[in-house]
């Protein structure tokens, strides 16, 4: 039976015609490289058919620099993955879609609408939110047991999503 997030993430991007998944995150703090393990597992796990629809980016902690790649590849559909600390278990998988619109906040709100305004220049693209709950964002930490399984759930699921092969009429 899937989890409620899997079933959001399907009807997020089932039928899209050009994905890209953005893996964001600092790579010496634990559980924040979360979004980059996604993003190397996915790179590692997709098959050449599969990689015509998904593009990967591995933006690090500056997404601003991939609006271009974002703009030349023109997806319908992008997904952000982020640790994200949402109060939840770690490992906690959610789904959210982004509507882009300014909202009043401290620095960190206001850095990600910058970006999200910025996105909505230069692409039409729907996009989602894909957070993991993480245990430890220490730095010179390792990622964790708990939410290194989270992230292999949700290569599984996206990787289940698109077909390995064309599908014959």
């Amino acid at each position: 039976m899937k989890e409620r997030w899997q079933e959001r993430l399907q009807a997020a991007i089932k039928g899209a015609e050009k994905l890209v998944i953005i893996g964001t995150g600092n790579a010496l703090k634990g559980d924040d490289a979360l979004g980059l393990l996604v993003a190397g597992l996915l790179d590692s796990h997709l098959n050449r058919y599969q990689k015509k629809k998904v593009k990967i980016l591995r933006a690090h902690e500056i997404i601003e620099l991939y609006l271009k790649t974002i703009k030349r590849i023109k997806p319908s559909h992008i997904i952000i993955v982020e640790a994200i600390n949402t109060g939840k278990s770690p490992g906690t998988i959610r789904v959210h879609k982004i509507n882009i619109r300014r909202k009043p906040g401290g620095q960190m709100v206001e850095e990600v609408n910058d970006f999200l305004e910025k996105l909505a220049a230069v692409s039409s693209a729907k996009v989602y939110l894909v957070s993991i709950q993480p245990e430890n964002l220490e730095f010179g930490h390792p990622i964790t047991q708990s939410t290194r399984l989270s992230a292999r759930k949700l290569v599984e699921s996206i990787n289940e999503i698109f077909p390995r092969k064309p599908q014959l009429i």
